[in-house]
């Protein structure tokens, strides 16, 4: 007999970015930990089918999952809290629905009726918020946007009606903001208040509320401002939770241990919650304070660190592995004094991007390390660079990267030897989502390579991709000749000899680590289980 799923729904208030996200992931771990089978799925409101098109100052990283979808930060997230692969079906946004039912439409499959919100979109989100439902224990369903938006009205009814459908599997946590005036010295907790009327509005009465505030130890968030908040809320005190900023998103399961939120699920639930955190949260918050290090990411966006979020949790992942403590600096590719902020670094890292913007930059600074032999792991972008980079001044070649020249995605045919260029079937391609080289392959790497040993000398591995251009393999006999080495290659089948260059490394014998992959190792890295590519910089900075 199939089990009953419950359903636990996150929804904000009062602003966004308060970490909806964060807290959804933390009560899968907390689950989770406690011996539950969950999963989670993200609902955005936008019309994008995904965000793959959107700019990283827009919406943060483009999370790529293995199957290949394209989605928002959030589900990395996910991943890395709950460790499991999730699927494109985690990942719905308006676009996604409305493209559906629009198709569905235009195919005849409503009988002639006349399509509408109510039922015909607002079933559709419906049938998203259980499917693909393979006995899970519990699932996580987290709706973007606030309350009060007019785009999130029709996930929120969508929400309103199921809960009504299943008023004994639905849990409902709202997550809201509580703002400090510094004027009068004391937290308002009105915004709150409105927030939760709105959902009030819409038939919704939350389960359990977290307060998100800039409290600290000297500027408390009293237990009044949260008893008058349950008092207007319908709630008991004791479902009521202050969540305030921590310096980590990984002491957040940590915060709320000590919290009543374990008797909350547990009166959901019908069962005791009793959860045991993986040792990687307890270990964040206890690293030897003398041992440190620094890692420098030479990028074109320096003013949203979402740009590289997942970048960043690998490497925060790899250094508690390796017991340090772990800064980053974000390091402009274009800024005059790069190669200062280079020096000031004990490692760099080069991640992916777009656009010809900051490109010189790159290939100036992934010279400077390989001749001063500091470490460096190039990602995607990066390893085109450190490709362009050894080429041109290891192997006396004038060579290029497509994109160098592209403008708005258009192919010029340009007298020059392009060492990176366009897969073949990517060269004229118009229709930009969803249509480059994305999601897990296969990699084989070569035996006795620096690489392959740090994957415990396995000989095929998976890695997850997002790119349009690849290395020419008519080039790679002048790279193996002057000491590069291709370290791992992608076949096309069994039989066939052709590859696409997925890891190169030089020798030990002419840097201590210089590593670079086309793939993004960062999409599969685990708070418990840390790439193998950025434990090997971090340890190579302890060497």
């Amino acid at each position: 007999m199939k089990k009953q799923t419950k359903y636990i729904f996150v929804t904000g208030g009062v602003v966004s970015g308060i970490g909806k996200g964060i807290a959804a992931a933390s009560i899968g771990l907390i689950l989770k930990s406690a011996g539950y089978n969950v999963d989670a799925i993200k609902f955005d409101p936008y019309l994008n089918i995904d965000p793959g098109t959107m700019s990283p100052f827009e919406h943060g990283e483009v999370y790529v999952l293995d199957d290949g979808s394209e989605t928002d930060l959030d589900l990395g997230h996910y991943e890395r809290y709950l460790d499991v692969n999730l699927t494109g079906s985690s990942s719905v946004t308006a676009g996604k629905i409305y493209d559906k039912i629009i198709k569905g439409e235009r195919e005849g499959s409503f009988l002639g009726k006349n399509v509408q919100l109510i039922p015909h979109v607002t079933n559709q989100i419906k049938e998203a918020f259980v499917e693909n439902n393979k006995d899970y224990d519990i699932r996580i369903i987290e709706i973007g946007g606030s309350s009060g938006d007019m785009e999130g009205e029709i996930f929120l009814e969508s929400f309103r009606q199921f809960k009504t459908q299943n008023p004994s599997d639905v849990y409902h946590v709202h997550l809201g903001y509580i703002p400090f005036l510094a004027c009068s010295g004391e937290y308002k907790s009105k915004p709150m208040q409105r927030s939760i009327r709105e959902l009030l509005r819409s038939g919704l009465q939350p389960d359990l509320l977290i307060c998100r505030s800039e409290a600290t130890s000297e500027r408390p968030l009293n237990k009044e401002v949260l008893d008058k908040i349950a008092l207007f809320s319908n709630l008991k005190p004791e479902n009521v939770i202050s969540l305030p900023d921590l310096d980590s998103i990984y002491s957040v399961p940590v915060f709320l241990k000590n919290t009543t939120i374990a008797q909350n699920l547990s009166n959901f639930i019908g069962k005791k919650v009793d959860f045991n955190l993986p040792k990687f949260y307890a270990k964040f918050d206890h690293l030897n304070q003398n041992k440190n290090c620094k890692v420098g990411l030479v990028v074109k966006y320096t003013r949203l660190e979402d740009s590289y979020l997942s970048v960043i949790e690998a490497l925060k992942a790899a250094s508690v592995d390796s017991g340090y403590n772990l800064e980053i600096k974000l390091i402009d590719s274009s800024s005059d004094d790069l190669i200062d902020q280079i020096d000031e670094v004990d490692a760099i890292i080069v991640p992916g991007g777009f656009g010809r913007r900051g490109m010189d930059g790159k290939i100036k600074a992934i010279k400077h390390v390989r001749e001063t032999k500091k470490p460096f792991l190039g990602i995607c972008l990066g390893l085109q660079m450190a490709v362009i980079e050894f080429a041109r001044n290891e192997c006396g070649l004038d060579v290029y990267s497509r994109e160098m020249f592209d403008e708005d995605g258009k192919t010029k045919k340009i007298n020059k030897d392009m060492i990176v260029d366009y897969m073949i079937g990517q060269e004229d391609i118009r229709k930009k989502g969803g249509t480059m080289r994305l999601g897990g392959y296969d990699c084989q790497l070569e035996k006795g390579t620096e690489i392959a040993k740090l994957f415990g000398n396995s000989t095929n591995i998976r890695e997850r991709h997002r790119h349009r251009l690849e290395v020419q393999n008519q080039f790679v006999p002048d790279l193996e000749k002057n000491g590069m080495k291709i370290s791992g290659k992608f076949f096309f089948d069994k039989k066939s000899k052709e590859y696409l260059v997925e890891m190169i490394e030089l020798e030990k014998s002419k840097h201590p680590y210089f590593v670079a992959t086309q793939s993004h190792p960062e999409f599969l890295s685990r708070p418990h289980k840390p790439h193998p590519l950025f434990v090997g910089l971090i340890k190579s900075i302890k060497k």
